[in-house]
């Protein structure tokens, strides 16, 4: 860990480089040097459907999910998370500036006593 979910509203993609923005945030957290880069992993996905605000057309939301495993200071924390959303604000910049657009960053400990997994990468 970290892992990091992007979701976005439906057609948000169209507003804000997705694609870009997905490799930005994954970048950003790897060379960090706040966790190994090996174990960041990172996916963007698209709701189905979706409803923002006043429900106008033009309104689109990212919403930003660190999930991270315990024993983090909570600098290290805030560290990690100020640099994901930097990231994604440079990304989302223009988008941001038309406006219609939230953007929003989370960190969210995993209790390893909940979580099992195997893993077969290097």
């Amino acid at each position: 860990m970290p892992h990091i979910i992007i979701d976005y509203s439906r057609g948000a993609a169209e507003r804000v480089l997705i694609d870009e923005l997905t490799r930005a945030v994954h970048r950003r957290v790897r060379d960090a040097g706040l966790v190994k880069p090996t174990i960041v992993r990172t996916f963007a996905r698209e709701a189905t459907f979706s409803c923002v605000g006043d429900e106008h057309a033009d309104n689109h939301f990212v919403q930003i999910i660190v999930r991270l495993a315990p024993g983090r200071t909570k600098e290290i924390k805030r560290e990690l998370l100020r640099a994901v959303l930097d990231a994604a604000q440079n990304v989302a910049a223009p988008a941001l500036q038309e406006g219609r657009l939230g953007l929003r960053a989370d960190l969210y400990e995993s209790d390893p006593n909940f979580a099992f997994q195997e893993i077969a990468l290097a």
